[in-house]
């Protein structure tokens, strides 16, 4: 079944691979000269290859955005990253892929993180480098600068999400929030560090010595952003500037996020059982899934691969709908991060985050009310508390009413719900 989900997303992307979507940038559009970094990675078959219209099927320029920060020294010097957005006709969101520039190691970079640039590449090389996809030869002055402050892609994901699918993200900016595995008191960037998230892989965290911020104090868990690379044959993510480090936090609890992949989907199949009072057991714990079910549609529910399940919420309520927990966690919390979208083509709706430190008795409201739901794929929520003792949380979906020209109340979709100690 995972194979045949991976087939239909993938036969979605080769369907419109010269149509890109407009996003304001002048580096996008395609021209007969222009080949977007999907299909230059694409024409690499494992051996060093030269560019140009012959193996680029006519095209001599790749563009993009510029997404790494050479004034930090995170980078090989004398190379930047490129990326860009391919169109896609399904619900999981456009295609983003990244490359290596190198332009040679004596040359410094003159490009800052949202220029967006036209790379001549006719003659140039593309192969791996250091495990990385790059192209090679590149003369300083075969980089147009077409415009600064472009806007690109930053994918909120899983450890597990990049290890599954390595190549669809490599040298690509991604956000995610891990443990450091050997945090101590005194520890730096500098250096590798081991990431863990609980959600099936862990990642390194490599930090040149002479980086800007490889002296840092190195955080026990924290948001972080980054581009995702091989160093040699291992899997690693690096930081840009010390800028990619935010919501600092006390750890992951044990066995979260909660990711809604056990039981399997037909254990809450209807969206009120009256009969078990939507009480139901997870990985976690005892949840109650008022108004809510198990949800496994490929490209309609909001799941991150490669899991298979998230909760759908009904809509359409005039009465609020709850993923609550049943239960507390003892250290109380710095932090919660949840993953959210709406329902295939539904219209938004409005959520809450809840907490309770008397047993569930009573419930106050943390952060703002969420409504900015994605037209396709899933975005990250992140409440930053500072609650001891006792506590338990839930997901509040504001009854609404029935979605008209003034009310947006579709179906929400809860994917990796997890909750942080307290500091």
């Amino acid at each position: 079944m995972k194979f045949l989900q991976y087939s239909v997303l993938i036969a979605g992307v080769v369907s419109m691979t010269s149509c890109l979507k407009d996003y304001n940038n002048p580096a996008d559009g395609v021209l007969a000269s222009d080949a977007n970094i999907w299909t230059v990675r694409n024409v690499f078959k494992g051996t060093t290859l030269e560019l140009g219209p012959n193996t680029l099927s006519g095209a001599t320029n790749t563009y993009g955005v510029v997404v790494s920060d050479a004034a930090s020294k995170n980078i090989a010097p004398g190379t930047f990253i490129l990326q860009s957005d391919l169109a896609s006709p399904n619900q999981a969101g456009d295609i983003t892929r990244g490359i290596v520039i190198d332009m040679g190691a004596s040359t410094a970079v003159p490009f800052v993180p949202g220029d967006s640039v036209k790379v001549n590449v006719e003659g140039a090389k593309l192969e791996k480098v250091n495990g990385r996809m790059t192209i090679t030869g590149v003369k300083a002055e075969k980089v147009t600068k077409l415009a600064s402050n472009a806007k690109f892609t930053i994918r909120p994901v899983t450890l597990n999400m990049v290890a599954s699918s390595f190549e669809d993200y490599e040298s690509t900016v991604v956000s995610f929030h891990a443990d450091l595995k050997d945090y101590s008191a005194g520890a730096t960037f500098s250096g590798e560090h081991t990431l863990f998230d609980n959600s099936g892989a862990d990642l390194t965290l490599l930090t040149k010595s002479d980086a800007a911020f490889a002296a840092d104090p190195l955080p026990a868990n924290a948001g972080l952003t980054g581009v995702v690379t091989y160093e040699g044959d291992k899997k690693i993510v690096q930081l840009r500037s010390a800028a990619d480090v935010q919501s600092a936090s006390g750890q992951l609890y044990a066995g979260f996020p909660e990711s809604f992949e056990s039981p399997d989907f037909t254990a809450k199949s209807s969206y009120n059982m009256t009969a078990t009072n939507n009480d139901i057991d997870l990985k976690t714990g005892n949840w109650k899934l008022l108004q809510a079910i198990i949800g496994n549609t490929f490209l309609r529910d909001k799941y991150n691969l490669p899991g298979k399940q998230c909760i759908r919420m009904q809509q359409n309520l005039s009465s609020s709908g709850y993923v609550q927990m049943n239960f507390d966690l003892p250290d109380g919390a710095s932090k919660v991060t949840v993953f959210y979208g709406k329902y295939y083509t539904d219209v938004p709706s409005t959520f809450r985050l809840e907490y309770s430190v008397n047993g569930g008795t009573t419930w106050t409201q943390t952060g703002a009310d969420v409504n900015d739901m994605p037209e396709r794929g899933s975005k990250q929520a992140v409440f930053m508390v500072n609650i001891t003792g006792p506590v338990r949380f839930r997901i509040n979906k504001r009854g609404l009413g029935t979605s008209s020209s003034t009310i947006n109340n579709g179906r929400l979709c809860i994917e990796d719900f997890a909750i942080y100690k307290g500091l």
